[in-house]
């Protein structure tokens, strides 16, 4: 007999209104944020948050009813921001057909991405969380789903392809692919990050290239 998972509480309790609450509730993202990058998501705590914030554990549990929670607003906070960067690259997009225009604007949107990455205290830690930590992984995927769903419209409508199921599953693919090199690129310091970029567009290039083609 399969024993079911045990569901993981991952809502805010309140969200703050008051600039004194607003304050303490920033105070706990930014602790979170701190802690992950200096001891990483298996040993950070409620505790270790709580203390580092300046707050007492139960202040804490007034906004977040456990450490996945935190990591879940921190996620979440992190994907608007990527997302973010993703709309301000699809309003930018020149749409031009020359092999180095479209190259300079999948590498646009990788830079973009990883500069907001790079830029959000723990940004690297907090996206690997998302994918290593079953009770975050949801978020991860319904916002990766969702910047699928606008590529694939925009393909569609940029290249008249059916918006079909199989083109909701390369442009997907396209989306990971594109988040993988984003990762490697921040997470190995000795790999050149422009160079890794740039072959990182020319990968996704060819691939969505293929796409049309077919």
């Amino acid at each position: 007999m399969t024993t079911p998972k045990r569901q993981v509480e991952l809502l805010e309790k309140n969200r703050p209104r008051q600039e004194r609450a607003k304050r303490t509730y920033e105070a706990i993202i930014n602790a979170a944020a701190e802690l992950l990058v200096e001891v990483g998501v298996e040993r950070i705590s409620t505790n270790l948050i709580a203390e580092r914030a300046g707050i007492t554990v139960p202040a804490l549990y007034r906004y977040f009813p456990n450490k996945y929670a935190v990591l879940h607003a921190l996620g979440a906070v992190l994907m608007d921001r990527q997302n973010e960067a993703f709309e301000q690259w699809m309003e930018s997009f020149s749409g031009g057909t020359d092999e180095q225009d479209v190259l300079a604007d999948i590498y646009s949107v990788l830079k973009l991405t990883y500069d907001v990455t790079r830029d959000m205290p723990g940004g690297l830690e907090v996206s690997l969380a998302l994918r290593a930590v079953e009770p975050l992984r949801e978020l991860r995927i319904t916002s990766n789903r969702m910047v699928s769903e606008q590529f694939a419209a925009y393909m569609a409508n940029a290249t008249g392809i059916a918006l079909d199921e199989q083109l909701q599953l390369q442009c997907r693919l396209g989306v990971e692919m594109a988040y993988a090199v984003v990762e490697n690129a921040l997470e190995d310091s000795a790999l050149p990050e422009e160079q890794l970029l740039r072959e990182g567009a020319r990968m996704l290039h060819a691939y969505l290239d293929r796409v049309i083609s077919t």
